[in-house]
C-alpha cells in the first residue's frame, strides 16, 4: 500500500512521492524540508550572517566554513566576478587533498551532501547540496577563486571538449566497423547471388 498526504492546495490524497498534484497543478512542499536554523555542519556553531561583494553569506566564526546559497554561488564564481576584484593576485597551486572523507548535512535542510571536485579538475572538494547550496570550509573559496584567475575554468572546458572528441572518433569508428560488417555481410548473402540485390 503506497503512503498518501494530503494536497496543501486542493486537500484531495495523493502519493507522498509527488513533487506536483496531479488533481490541481499545486507544488507540493515536502513537510521533511522545513528550514532549519542555520547551523555550522562541520562544528555545530550557529552561522552568522557576512556580506562579501554584495552578498549574504553565512559564516562560522569557528571554523571559518561558508555557506553559499547555490545562486549565489554560481555568481561568485564566474569569471566575470573574480576578474572584477582586486584582491585576487596569487597564483593558484593544486595542493594535495587532505581532508578526510567526512558527508555533512546541509544547512538549509539537513540531508547529507555530495562531495565534488569543482570544476573537475581544480582539487578544491566542496559540499554541495542539489537543492540548497555549497558549503565551504576555510580557504576553498579562496582556492576557487584562484583556480579561476588561473584560467582553470578554460583549463576544465579544454579537458571536457578533449574528452567529448574523443568519444566522438570513438563513435566515428565503431559506426565505420559496424558499416563495413553490414556490407561483408549483405554480400555473402544467398538471396543477392542468386537474385541480386
Amino acid at each position: 500500500m503506497t503512503e498518501t498526504k494530503k494536497c496543501d492546495h486542493c486537500g484531495k490524497e495523493i502519493n507522498v512521492r509527488f513533487k506536483i498534484c496531479p488533481f490541481c497543478s499545486g507544488e507540493v512542499r515536502d513537510p521533511v524540508e522545513k528550514e532549519l536554523p542555520p547551523v555550522c555542519p562541520r562544528c555545530g556553531v550557529s552561522l552568522e550572517t557576512q556580506t562579501h561583494g554584495g552578498e549574504a553569506y553565512l559564516f562560522c566564526p569557528r571554523c571559518s566554513g561558508l555557506w553559499v546559497d547555490r545562486e549565489t554561488f554560481s555568481q561568485a564564481t564566474k569569471e566575470s566576478a573574480v576578474y572584477k576584484e582586486e584582491d585576487v593576485h596569487k597564483r593558484y597551486f593544486r595542493g594535495p587533498v587532505s581532508d578526510p572523507l567526512k558527508y555533512i548535512p546541509c544547512v538549509r535542510c539537513g540531508k547529507l551532501m555530495n562531495r565534488k571536485n569543482f570544476a573537475r579538475i581544480s582539487g578544491v572538494i566542496i559540499d554541495e547540496c542539489g537543492s540548497h547550496g555549497v558549503w565551504l570550509d576555510a580557504g576553498e573559496m579562496e582556492k576557487i577563486r584562484l583556480f579561476i584567475v588561473d584560467g582553470g575554468l578554460e583549463k576544465a572546458q579544454d579537458k571536457r571538449i578533449e574528452k567529448t572528441a574523443m568519444e566522438l572518433r570513438d563513435l566515428a569508428k565503431k559506426v565505420d566497423q559496424t558499416a563495413f560488417m553490414q556490407k561483408l555481410l549483405h554480400f555473402w548473402k544467398i538471396k543477392r547471388w542468386l537474385f541480386g540485390d
